[in-house]
């Protein structure tokens, strides 16, 4: 994989939710553009490079999106990277019912452990200021606007993908 054209792909991406997050959202319901990356890399990547990027994807936005415990999102997108990384095999990389179905579990993935997070560490830490999750039907809708949003996203960079130095069919390139 290039890395320069990910951390490209990383800022435009990070900086478009930071920027348009706010006129984005629905009923609450935000999308998620880093997780999208997330997944297309982890389709197309080989596997320890997909899973350092996912964790990377992760560090950027626990670093750079404001309100967040820091590790939260790296350790979801850690997550994320090996689900994915693991249906490389099975999935037809190319197919829009493929990056509906990754990037809604995803989501969801990513919801269940803000959610977890969110209900266990206030019983660990009661003296602690704790930090206030957005409301789980917010994040299951903002996962299913991810999901809707993926097959247009992840077709766009399915065909950048030299760019990334993967194969123009489904697979990495031996760099």
């Amino acid at each position: 994989m290039r890395w320069l054209s990910f951390f490209i792909l990383a800022y435009v991406m990070l900086g478009l939710q930071i920027g348009l997050g706010s006129s984005m959202q629905i009923h609450q319901a935000q999308p998620n553009l880093l997780l999208l990356v997330a997944v297309f890399i982890a389709i197309n990547a080989p596997r320890n490079t997909a899973l350092a990027a996912c964790l990377l994807l992760g560090l950027l936005q626990d670093l750079l999106m404001p309100g967040k415990p820091l590790g939260l999102a790296t350790f979801s997108y850690g997550v994320i990277g090996m689900l994915v990384i693991n249906t490389q095999e099975v999935v037809y990389g190319d197919h829009f019912l493929t990056h509906f179905s990754l990037a809604l579990l995803a989501g969801l993935v990513v919801a269940v452990i803000y959610g977890l997070h969110g209900a266990i560490y206030p019983l660990i830490h009661r003296s602690l200021k704790i930090w206030q999750r957005p409301p789980m039907g917010a994040m299951m809708g903002g996962a299913l606007y991810t999901a809707v949003l993926a097959p247009i996203v992840i077709f766009i960079l399915q065909r950048m993908r030299r760019a990334f130095g993967f194969r123009s069919s489904r697979g990495y390139t031996s760099r």
